[in-house]
């Protein structure tokens, strides 16, 4: 019996105090092994459990506040459906982001929930940018800034060849309501997204200072993934119905779904709080038609400059 052997050893006067000591240390560090394994084990599977439940949610809020983004800021801008790949290390989101030119999708690249917002650019000259996929970027002129020349690119309409569709930014000579300027644009041309005046008197004041800096391209000029508004058309490329409606219950919606970027919501949203859906102020717009559609828009007083965007084939 191992009992009887163990209590043997204790009288045997071979056996000594210190072989005693030993033994119970050497048995003490393996039971003390075995439990802090064990006890390892169980910390870790809790660990992997509670990140595979706690990833989805924690992704899906990241995804929920970059839509928002692309919702208010970015002139004719979508996102499309995520791709989620969902890992123990390295769990990521995708989805393609893209314009729309008369229901026709034009693809931008795609967005990850760490990606930057901002387009890089290629810079030909004041007025004319491009992003790395070749495409051209809208320019927009606030009413209340100065500016020593405006782009005007309706003029260079004759250039574009036959059988294409032209994405352009307006820029208006001052604030319009939505109903005015649905009413102010020819009914052949598509009123595919607005530009809201969401800038503060300090804002402004603070533009004019650093083009002041940086006088050989004006930061007055905002670019077209500067802007903040909202859609006419859906990403889907039917008509909105309510889309003053829709932009402030979006807005609504980002002051606690925007995630990290609540404060540049919270902004927009405190700059805009005194108004309704009957005077949200539209600065200008980003329209979509053919060279000849958009002709008409020429020489209309109420737009101070005109931007070219993507420009693809209509077929």
């Amino acid at each position: 019996m191992k009992e009887d052997h163990e209590i043997d050893r204790l009288f045997d006067p071979a056996f000594n105090d210190k072989d005693l000591i030993k033994s119970a240390k050497r048995k003490s560090y393996f039971r003390m092994t075995g439990v802090s394994f064990l006890v390892s084990v169980c910390v870790l599977a809790l660990l992997i459990l509670l990140k595979i439940q706690l990833t989805p949610y924690v992704m899906h809020q990241k995804m929920v506040a970059k839509e928002l983004y692309y919702d208010i800021y970015g002139a004719n801008t979508y996102v499309g459906v995520w791709d989620e790949q969902y890992k123990l290390i390295g769990s990521s989101a995708e989805a393609p982001k893209y314009k729309l030119l008369n229901g026709k999708p034009v693809h931008l690249g795609d967005v990850s929930l760490d990606s930057s917002d901002r387009v890089m650019t290629i810079e030909n000259s004041e007025f004319a940018q491009f992003s790395y996929n070749g495409n051209r970027v809208m320019n927009f002129f606030h009413p209340s800034l100065p500016y020593d020349e405006y782009a005007n690119d309706l003029q260079k309409l004759n250039e574009v060849n036959e059988g294409k569709v032209i994405e352009m930014a307006l820029s208006f000579d001052q604030a319009y309501t939505y109903d005015e300027i649905v009413s102010m644009l020819p009914k052949d041309v598509t009123l595919q997204w607005n530009w809201v005046n969401a800038y503060s008197s300090e804002e402004l004041e603070g533009f004019e200072a650093s083009d002041s800096l940086y006088a050989e391209y004006p930061t007055t000029i905002l670019k077209e993934y500067e802007v903040a508004g909202f859609p006419s058309i859906s990403e889907a490329g039917e008509i909105i119905e309510n889309p003053v409606d829709d932009f402030l219950e979006t807005l609504d919606l980002a002051q606690t779904k925007g995630g990290s970027y609540k404060e540049e919501f919270t902004h927009i949203y405190e700059t805009l709080q005194k108004d309704t859906n009957e005077n949200v102020e539209i600065i200008g717009a980003v329209v979509v038609g053919d060279k000849q559609q958009l002709s008409t828009l020429i020489d209309k007083p109420y737009i101070k400059a005109s931007s070219f965007g993507v420009i693809i084939d209509q077929y």
